[in-house]
This record gives C-alpha cells, structure tokens and sequence, in this order.
C-alpha cells in the first residue's frame, strides 16, 4: 500500500515538475524557431549573394558574364546591369558603330512584365585599323552597362510569390563578334535570379564585390554635353558646327568618333579645326552614304589626365542650308594636311550667283510694303526732275543709288563688327532696338508733316536737307543731296523686309570675308536703286512722266498718309518692346513734335521771330525728353509671353507654341510634323503673311485636322536661340517657314507665302 506524503506535499511536487517542463519546451521552442529564422535570412542572403553573378559563358577566346551591381530587386527603382566581355589578349570586340568591318554586341531580353531594358551605355572606343579598313572597337575587358527600370511593389511581389524559390528572374540572348587576324561569333544565354527587397533601405542592397568595378565602368563612359546646340550638313561633306562656348576646356584636340553607321568614311580621321569661334567636324560622306538621319550623335575624346581619357557624347541636328565654314577655312590652310585633297574651290561660282540673288533681292524690295512709303515720295521727286536737263537728272539718280549703296555697306559694317563681337543679331537688328524705333517714328512724323505743308523742308520729304546754291553758270539748281538722304531713308525702312533671294545672299554673305560681305550688300543696295537709276539714264522712262503741275501738291498731300500709316505701325511695335506707358509717352512726344513744327512756321517770318524759334526749341526739347523717359520705362518692361508656350494646342484657336530648341526636338522625337514660323513684330512681311495665309480658315482647318505641332519665334526683341536657328538655315533675317516632317529633310518655304503654299508643304 502507498503511504501518501502528509499535506498533499506529492501534488505540488508534480504541479512544479509539470511546470518546469512546460517552460523547457517553450524555450526549445523559441530556440528552434530562432535557429530557423536565422537560417532562413542566411538562406535569404546566401540565395542574393548567389544570383547576383550568373554562371557566364566561355566561348572561343572570350568570356562573357551578365553581372548586377544590386542584391536585390527595389521595387520603382532603376536595376544597374552589366555585360562583361573579356576578350583574349590580341583579341578585340565593335564598339556600336563598328566600323568598315564587324559587328557590335546585342542583346535580346526576356523581362518579366513590368521590366524595361535601357539602351546599351558604350564606353570609349579604339581605332583598329587591319588590312587597309578601319574598325572602331574595345580590345581589353569591357563593360557595356545596361539599366533596367523595376515595377511597383505589388507586381513585383505578384512574381516573387509566382516562382518557387521566391526569386525574380531576368534572362538575355547576347550575341557578340570576336576578332584578331579573323573573327568568330559567339552567343550565350544569362539568367539572373534576384530576391525583392523588403525596402528600399534594404542593408547590403550593393554587392561589395563588384561595386568598384561599376564604378569604374561607369568612369569609362562619355558625358552627354547638353545645351550644346550642334548643327551638321552633307552637301559636299560631313561638316559639323559647334559653338565653343557650349564645350567644356579641352585639354588637347579631340579625336571624333561617329556613332551612326554608313555615315562618313572611316579612311581618315575626322578633321578637326576652330573656325572663329566655332568648333567645325568634317569628313567625307561613307561610300555607300544613302540619306543623313534628322540627328547625329558623335564623341569627342580628349585626354582627362595622365592615366585615362574623357569623352563627350554630342547629339548635332541636320540642317541642310548650312553654310560651310571649313571650305572658308580651307582655302587659307596648307592642303597637304589632309592626303589626297584637292583644291576644289566653286567660290567664283558661288559668289556670282549670290551676287545675282542679291541683285535681285534687291530689285523686288522696292515691290515690298515696307518700302513704298519712300518710294511714293521719290516717284514725286521724279516727276519734279523729269523735265529737266539728262545731266541733273543723272545727277539725281547717282545721288540716291548713291544714297542707298552707303546706307547698305554702313549695315553690314555694322552688323559683321557687333557679330565679330559675340552679338547674335542679323538683318533689321537696329529695329530690335526701342531707341531706334522711336527715333524713326519722330523722323518720319515730321517728314509727313511736311508733306502735308505743316512745314517746308525744302518743298517735301526728299528735299531734306536740301540748300540752294548758285552754280557756276549763275543759275539756281535743286541740290543732290537730296536724293542722297532719300536713298539712306529708303534703305531704314526696307529693313523690316525681307525679299526673296535675300535671305540666301545675306546668310552667305555674313560667313565670307568682310570684303565679299559688303560686295554682296552692296548689290542689294544697287537693286533696290535700279529702277530709278534707270529712269534716271534712260530717257524714253524719263519722257513717260508727267509734267509738273498743280496737281504734285494734292499729291504730296495725300501720300503723306501712308508715312503716318507708318508712324501708327512704329508706335505699335514700340508698345510690344516697350511697353503701353513708354507708348504714351511717346505719342505725348509727337503731339510737342508737332507743336514745335506749328510754332516754328506761324513765328518764321513774323516780329516774334525769335521768341517762336525760341518756344518751337523747347517744345522739341520737351518731345526729346518724354523720348528718353520712355526709354527707361521701356528698359524694365517684360514681354508677355505668348499664350500657349506650355503645351501644343490646335491651330484653330489662332495659338502658337513659343519656340525652343528643346520643344522642336520633342515634337521631332514624337515623329510629329512640325512647322515652324519666325516671326518680329517690326517684319511686315511676316505679319502680311500671317494675315492672308498663316490664319486663313483652309490653313488653320488643316493645321487641326493634322495634328500639325506649330512653333512661333518671336524676334521682335534679340532672342541668341532664334538668331542661331536661322543662322542654321543660313538666314540673318526674317521671315523663315520650315516644315518638319517624319523621315524628311526639312522643307524651306518662300518668304512670300499664299494659303496654297503652306497647304502643298503640309
């Protein structure tokens, strides 16, 4: 029989045993669960370290592995991968554009949904050049990088929970050329399995391993040169143009590589020389050269220091009216720098046919709208002297081909010094300028107030300045000079226009030498004259006049509207520079203009002679200052940006995108047709264009129904981007309408537009 231990002693003694190993299991238990926790992260992290080199492949005489710099997946995050491709020694692999011969390494994903691969990042290239062919190529280990953009968290859980393992993976196809005296192909599969990270913090997310060779990697590759605007043409050569100012200090001439295939021959390097300040690339167009692409992306290589080289990745627009600067060059460089080169000069050609170009410019500016109040007075001004003596009327004709001539040699001067010194100005600058538009507008109120006999300057606008003299015979003649500030005043109101075949003659003109430059403006100037000077020299024109009568005076009067015509379209284009106070004032300063020429007649010949001369002095005075005082309110006056400058809207509303380099070149990236307008406020011909073309209901309807991307340049105020966007169409003035469309050069349209023109260029 059990003997029971007194006061239930045994029942507590088996409460505590049962207790006690109640808590041993726990703690088991929690030992075992940190073991497999444990376990698990090592499995976790043994599994990332693993996946991050894939099992690479060996082919004849290379080795090719697929490597990421990351752990781990981070979803929303960009992915840094690398081809490595370790040739054997002697052995070289293509760089992207390969050359004469070869074949530059590819790769062909299989990505998850939700994974994007980027472009190849190619690193510097070498020049091979074997049996007579030039290839460009990598001969040593080299690094292709490769980023590859991530999905959000949910879909990249999705497929970490779709896979047994929990890992992601990402596969290639990489095809590759390896060569020495010949060349063998090679290929080979790659998997990358990589774990989600639970964060974007994840610790350890960079493999130590390889980071410093990502780094070096990314070291090895060219900078993108950005607000570079680089221009290229390939009329005779590939000639590129680079603005100095936009590059970086090069420490030694760069050497130049082509990215695009079949572009240029590979015979010889890319010549390399400053042209003003100017950067200008040429080579020879490839053998097989069929059609240059809208961009061109190129590197220029230079050395960093002593132990490696730093290259610049620039991106250079087609422009198929550039002006050469290297043929400029050429002719003043020893042609045996460059074997094999020829002296083909086409510059007496060329300079003949510009010269006619401008002649004719010339000739039908007398036909533009800007220029017929001064040649209404001048077709006065003949009809006074057409009876005279054909020497005086020789005279005459002289003094105001004369007139015009200095006029157009006294703007190019000008205009090629200002550029010489870094201004981007061109044809018409000197209306750019508030100060000068209101200067003119004074001139030309008061030149209309006397047509309309407020004041006598000499009988009429083109007797300016006009004295008597008594001439060795004793007899009293109308003076030339007159007909000579009529010619300098024909050529300050032309310059708002822009006739057909000017364009052309002044874009060729301001890149030759100074002495070609002012040949050129001086033919414009001579065909603006000619129809005068002929009438001057041919007496059957001269006999065609009517006589001189009564009826002149009737006629000065009336055409003395048109100068005030002229004065109103002034005052507008002062008010868009500088603003409706300054404009005010300056209207302020025509009312005491006027006062002054009132008081100056009704005082000329009375007792009160001096005290009038005296008042019509102040008044003057006065009208200068409320000039100079708009000037200065002029000067903080800002523009209005024009509506629609964010964002493309339809051509139906009459908006207009803003121009920029970098809206054309996304509108162009998109494969949209583009067409641009460049414009000024000042231009008549560009705003006579916009009415009875650009804003007709046939255009507007097939700017809309198109989806036409339509660009306006304003340069009614200096704008460089727009100076150096005609300067890319060898233009220095405007108008100029250009047409973009898809896979097409860009398309120049005339000066003078009709609706059917800009629907036929559509």
């Amino acid at each position: 029989m059990a003997v029971l231990p007194p006061n239930g002693s045994g029942s507590s003694a088996a409460r505590s045993l049962a207790a006690g190993l109640v808590q041993l299991f726990v703690l088991v238990l929690g030992l075992v669960q940190f073991i497999s926790i444990g376990a698990a992260a090592q499995e976790r992290e043994h599994l990332a370290i693993k996946a991050v080199l894939s099992a690479g492949v060996n082919s004849s005489h290379m080795r090719a592995d697929l490597l990421s710099e990351h752990r781990y997946l981070v979803a929303g995050r960009v992915l840094p991968l690398a081809l490595r491709l370790q040739p054997d020694e002697g052995w070289h692999t293509y760089w992207r554009n390969p050359g004469d011969t070869g074949l530059e390494a590819r790769l062909n994903w299989q990505l998850p949904e939700g994974f994007r691969a980027g472009e190849i990042e190619w690193p510097i290239p070498q020049r091979i050049d074997y049996a007579g062919l030039t290839s460009f190529g990598h001969q040593a280990d080299t690094w292709l990088l490769i980023p590859v953009a991530i999905p959000g968290q949910a879909q990249l859980n999705q497929l970490a929970q779709q896979s047994p393992d929990g890992l992601v993976r990402l596969r290639a196809h990489a095809k590759w050329l390896v060569c020495e005296e010949v060349c063998i192909p090679g290929e080979g599969d790659f998997e990358l399995a990589l774990p989600v990270a639970d964060s974007a913090s994840q610790p350890n997310l960079v493999n130590e391993s390889l980071r410093d060779d990502f780094a070096l990697a990314r070291m090895a590759m060219p900078k993108q040169l950005d607000g570079a605007p680089a221009v290229f043409s390939t009329n005779q050569q590939i000639e590129v143009q680079l603005p100095l100012q936009n590059l970086p200090v090069l420490s030694r001439q760069p050497a130049v590589f082509f990215a695009n295939k079949g572009l240029v021959s590979n015979e010889l390097p890319p010549r390399v020389e400053i042209v003003g300040d100017v950067l200008v690339i040429t080579a020879p167009k490839a053998p097989y050269f069929e059609s240059a692409p809208h961009f061109v992306s190129m590197l220029l290589v230079t050395a960093a220091d002593e132990d490696g080289l730093q290259a610049y990745d620039v991106l250079a627009e087609h422009t198929p009216k550039l002006v050469s600067l290297s043929q400029t060059q050429a002719s003043s460089n020893d042609t045996a720098e460059r074997p094999g080169s020829g002296s083909r000069s086409n510059a007496p050609q060329n300079l003949l046919y510009v010269l006619l170009l401008a002649l004719l410019g010339g000739l039908i500016l007398n036909a533009m709208p800007c220029v017929f109040p001064v040649l209404s007075l001048k077709v006065i001004s003949l009809v006074e002297h057409g009876n005279h003596s054909p020497r005086e009327r020789h005279h005459h004709g002289l003094a105001y081909t004369a007139g015009v001539i200095s006029s157009f040699l006294l703007v190019a001067i000008v205009l090629m010094s200002l550029r010489s010194l870094g201004e981007q100005i061109g044809w018409g600058f000197q209306l750019q300028s508030p100060g000068f538009i209101a200067a003119l507008a004074y001139v030309l109120f008061v030149l209309g107030l006397s047509l309309s006999g407020v004041i006598e300057l000499g009988g009429s606008l083109q007797n300016m300045g006009q004295r008597q003299f008594e001439s060795a015979t004793g007899e009293n003649r109308t003076n030339w000079h007159s007909s000579f500030f009529t010619g300098v005043l024909a050529t300050v109101v032309a310059t708002p226009c822009t006739a057909p075949f000017m364009g052309t003659a002044m874009g060729f003109a301001l890149s030759q030498s100074l002495v070609i430059a002012l040949l050129t403006f001086a033919m414009m100037g001579l065909g603006l004259a000619l129809p005068f000077l002929l009438i001057a020299y041919i007496p059957a024109f001269a006999n065609a006049l009517p006589a001189p009568g009564n009826w002149m005076v009737r006629l000065k009067e009336i055409l003395a509207f048109p100068i005030y015509l002229t004065v109103v379209w002034l005052l507008w284009v002062f008010s868009k520079q500088a603003g409706s106070d300054a404009t005010a004032l300056l209207l302020a300063g025509l009312v005491m203009l006027a006062l002054a020429v009132w008081l100056w007649r009704v005082t000329l010949y009375s007792v009160r002679a001096t005290l009038g001369r005296l008042l019509s002095c102040s008044s003057a005075g006065l009208a200068l200052l409320l000039l100079v005082t708009g000037l200065s309110l002029g000067k903080a006056f800002q523009p209005a940006t024009e509506a629609g400058a964010q964002g493309v809207h339809s051509a139906n509303s009459g908006v207009a995108n803003t121009y920029s380099p970098e809206r054309l070149a996304e509108a162009l990236a998109d494969e949209q047709t583009v067409f641009v307008n460049m414009t000024a406020d000042w231009c008549i011909t560009c705003k006579v264009n916009e009415r009875v073309a650009l804003k007709t209901a046939s255009v507007l309807q097939a700017f809309d129904e198109r989806g036409i991307v339509y660009l306006k340049g304003d340069w009614t105020n200096s704008d460089p981007q727009i100076t150096q966007y005609l300067e890319s169409f060898s233009r220095n003035g405007v108008p100029l309408y250009v047409v973009y469309k898809p896979s097409q050069e860009p398309l120049i349209l005339p000066q003078i537009l009709t609706p059917r023109t800009v629907l036929e260029a559509l």
